[in-house]
């Protein structure tokens, strides 16, 4: 059973988030037997991001491409035109080679933007997986915090 490395990149995109300034990276590591839905949660929890939402793999790299085969929830959607699929899909059946990049998106409202990048891949070992394998600068939190002011006028 091979191990698939994913290079994960937080890109900036939301206009309402306090963006840090060095880059926010993740590296997990998923076997070849796992999802895009495995690989999904292990992002989400790696970034911090504690409630879900639906998401996105987009195969060819490039967010929102009507002409890239697109991975996603919910599972049920799959439109005639064959280029959505459900997440559900092992990894194995992907095609996936070192260098291979992916465009993924959490939570279509927020846009949380990752670019994910092959970039290892070697024999799994008794080890649990999907792994968080390197972390890299912290992420700004899923939802902005509440304005004071606004929350009092709320209450």
């Amino acid at each position: 059973m091979r191990v698939f490395a994913f290079e994960a990149v937080l890109v900036p995109h939301a206009p309402f988030v306090d963006w840090p300034a060095q880059p926010v990276v993740r590296t997990i590591a998923v076997r070849e037997d796992q999802t895009l839905e495995q690989l999904h949660e292990a992002l989400r929890l790696a970034f911090g991001w504690p409630d879900p939402h639906m998401y996105a793999f987009w195969m060819n790299g490039d967010w929102w491409d009507r002409d890239s085969v697109r991975y996603q929830t919910p599972f049920e959607l799959d439109p005639d035109d064959g280029k959505v699929r459900s997440g559900r899909v092992p990894l194995s059946g992907l095609g996936l080679r070192k260098g291979k990049t992916i465009a993924y998106l959490f939570d279509f409202g927020d846009e949380w933007r990752l670019l994910l990048k092959v970039v290892d891949r070697w024999e799994a070992g008794e080890e649990s997986y999907p792994m968080l394998v390197e972390a890299v600068g912290t992420p700004p939190p899923q939802y902005a915090p509440l304005d004071e002011d606004e929350g009092a006028a709320e209450a």
